[in-house]
């Protein structure tokens, strides 16, 4: 069985279709720098997973 895990807080208010997103930069005491590491690092985040998911679905599409 799978487990499903929480990738937000519980405390974390949900966008409705109502609300408005703020284009405006938040001040979170990270540098331009500081911000640009961490976008590489979700970015190669986000292509090991797309890797493990092409992987997985080769295995489900030829059993051995």
């Amino acid at each position: 069985m799978a487990k499903k895990i929480r990738l937000i807080d519980d405390e974390t208010a949900e966008v409705t279709e109502n609300d408005t997103v703020s284009t405006q930069p938040v001040s979170n005491g990270l540098s331009t720098e500081q911000v640009e590491q961490l976008m590489k690092y979700a970015e190669a985040i986000d292509w090991k997973l797309w890797e493990i998911l092409k992987l997985l679905r080769s295995k489900i599409e030829t059993p051995e």
